[in-house]
């Protein structure tokens, strides 16, 4: 079954405190909705592994920017350090997102592309998407298109189509409260 996942995380029970914003935004860059979580407090760090290379994504004064594109089939999710800097793109593949009674959602299909401060790409969680292919979850057209939206973004990357540093700097700041 796909998981309904949220922009607000209030769910999270590693947050002490924190603050949420939101807004939805058409300009000639990025239409949709934009949402920022502020880890004032937490209490304790998450650490993430990738080869040889150890990444920290949640303490004391990060910040996760969300940016739900309309029309598109990903959220991405950039993660920032208390100083600001961008530690990790990463890009949720799903069916669909968009806003119910509960906030803003996007509905997981599993398959995740990860982009290192480094330019390295990484693509996360096929062997889920293909065990949910397998039991049912999931139809073929939902996996397909999960590979497509993939395989589109990492061309627009590889061209230089999308630089999703700069966007994510101008929403964060956007999202500020200072």
């Amino acid at each position: 079954m796909l998981k309904r996942k949220y922009a607000a995380r209030s769910s999270w029970k590693r947050m002490i405190e924190r603050n949420y914003r939101e807004l939805y935004m058409e300009t000639e860059s990025f239409t949709g909705y934009v949402t920022r979580l502020d880890m004032i407090q937490v209490t304790h760090p998450l650490h993430v592994r990738y080869s040889e290379q150890v990444i920290q994504l949640v303490g004391d004064g990060y910040s996760w920017l969300q940016q739900f594109p309309s029309g598109k089939k990903h959220v991405v999710t950039t993660m920032f350090d208390e100083h600001g800097k961008i530690v990790q793109t990463y890009v949720d593949i799903c069916l669909r997102h968009g806003r119910d009674a509960n906030g803003i959602y996007w509905d997981d299909l599993f398959l995740d592309l990860v982009l290192l401060p480094s330019g390295e790409c990484l693509i996360l969680d096929a062997d889920e998407l293909e065990a949910a292919l397998r039991a049912g979850e999931i139809n073929r057209a939902q996996y397909d298109g999960a590979w497509r939206e993939i395989d589109r973004l990492r061309e627009q990357m590889r061209t230089s189509d999308v630089v999703p540093g700069t966007l994510a700097y101008a929403h964060h700041a956007l999202l500020s409260d200072a």
